[in-house]
């Protein structure tokens, strides 16, 4: 009974995760256009933040508990999943007249492997997050919001959105309920690890990582569908910026130390799974049996090979 219960809250900590960020999101977008804002204010800081917003509640909460472990976990997973399943995801949506060759702003691209480079190169040199290399990417993330404000614009169609009322109420609510899927999510991530004699760095790479990577996989099937892959790896450039830089700078920044399990394999795997989602922004997209199915796959080998 206790293995049922537990799983049940994890399944509801996920959607009130979920839902909760994309309506704080949704709410905050509405609030910063009633005053004016910037279109690129908006798209660099409140889209990109809130493709990240899961995991930011998720691990600075593991963090808060003194589990770093669980934290980097979810970091490394969130952005394996968002490299490999979403890619995959869209590969395999598309439809099969579809044919384009991108032309994405290198900013977003650019700025994530220099972030993840960073993270990885930290950990192989001392096996250890260090408080330095936390505020060090808090003061990157500021630098690289700014660098996105003034490079890259978003036009104003792109972002609009149902206007709804009682923004400040809806804004509240989403907020405390992001809040308390997190915690439910931490808590019984940490509880099913025990259960099952599993270490967190395992849980958090899979279970958690998966549950807060569905935004982008719900909005990879959307824009496959709209033909708009753009969308899709521009996502996954911000998202995996942000996992890294603010995720993990304030993961670490709150909890800093050594973690209870080598992942050096893990951390390079992240590294090639980003750079293999670059290169194939550079070629033309289609669909694709081959690349879909491979990317699947070979997420599929990844978690088999944790347990």
């Amino acid at each position: 009974m206790a293995l049922y219960i537990t799983i049940i809250g994890l399944i509801l900590g996920f959607f009130l995760l979920v839902k909760g960020a994309e309506e704080m999101v949704r709410t905050a977008i509405q609030i910063a256009m009633k005053f004016n804002m910037p279109n690129s204010v908006i798209g660099a800081t409140f889209i990109g933040f809130g493709t990240s917003a899961p995991e930011l509640f998720a691990s600075s909460g593991a963090a808060l508990n003194g589990n770093l472990s669980l934290g980097i976990g979810n970091i490394i997973g969130s952005n394996i999943a968002n490299s490999l399943v979403a890619i995959s995801v869209l590969y395999l949506a598309l439809n099969r007249d579809f044919k384009k060759k991108l032309n994405l702003n290198n900013t977003s691209s650019i700025w994530m492997v220099f972030a993840t480079i960073l993270f990885v190169s930290f950990y192989l040199m001392l096996k250890e997050f260090p408080l330095f290399l936390g505020i060090g990417l808090l003061v990157l993330v500021i630098f690289v919001t700014y660098k996105l404000v003034t490079e890259e614009a978003v036009d104003q169609e792109d972002l609009l959105i149902e206007e709804k009322d009682y923004v400040g109420l809806r804004a509240i609510a989403s907020l405390t309920a992001t809040i308390f899927g997190s915690t439910l999510v931490v808590n019984n991530a940490v509880d099913l690890a025990e259960y099952f004699n599993i270490s967190s760095i395992i849980i958090g790479v899979t279970v958690v990582a998966l549950g807060t990577s569905l935004p982008e996989v719900a909005g990879t099937i959307a824009a496959a569908k709209m033909k708009n892959p753009d969308i899709v790896f521009g996502n996954i450039f911000g998202s995996n910026l942000f996992n890294i830089a603010l995720v993990g700078g304030v993961s670490v920044s709150i909890a800093p130390g050594v973690i209870e399990t080598d992942v050096t394999a893990e951390m390079i795997i992240m590294l090639v799974a980003s750079l293999i989602v670059i290169l194939l922004s550079k070629t033309i997209v289609k669909k694709s049996y081959l690349i879909g199915l491979t990317a699947l796959i070979s997420y599929s080998v990844f978690i088999y090979t944790l347990f």
